[in-house]
């Protein structure tokens, strides 16, 4: 068998390491998009979905694994500005939030930290 995508393996680490399972919460209009939250206060920490890479300014449109995490306030673009391969959040608080494209052009562990961040910061 083949080795899993890093959309998979972000959902995994999520579930293993948070206890976090995706909440398909929009299947008719939005069948990819899953939030992962927590479990006493219901926020979220972290969006996964699928979208069009022209949504984050790429010329090239084809579509696209995202995730979509939180990130230090009002520090989200600057963060964005400053990784080639992280973007101000798709359809959320460009302030808050990033988006990190799930190509493997970041690693996995890289990943895995900002997600624990994201995590942290919605406790």
């Amino acid at each position: 068998m083949g080795e899993k995508n890093q959309l998979n393996r972000m959902i995994e680490h999520i579930k293993s390491e948070y206890g976090a399972d995706p909440e398909f919460l929009w299947p008719d209009r939005y069948p990819s998009y899953a939030v992962f939250r927590h479990d006493d206060n219901k926020k979220w920490f972290a969006l996964i979905g699928a979208i069009k890479s022209k949504s984050l300014g790429i010329e090239e449109d084809k579509e696209i694994e995202i995730i979509n995490l939180k990130f230090d306030k009002g520090q989200a673009l600057d963060f964005a500005e400053s990784n080639k391969h992280i973007f101000p959040a798709y359809h959320m608080n460009k302030h808050n939030w990033i988006t990190i494209i799930l190509d493997d052009s970041l690693g996995d562990n890289a990943i895995f930290e900002l997600i624990k961040k994201s995590y942290l910061l919605t406790a």
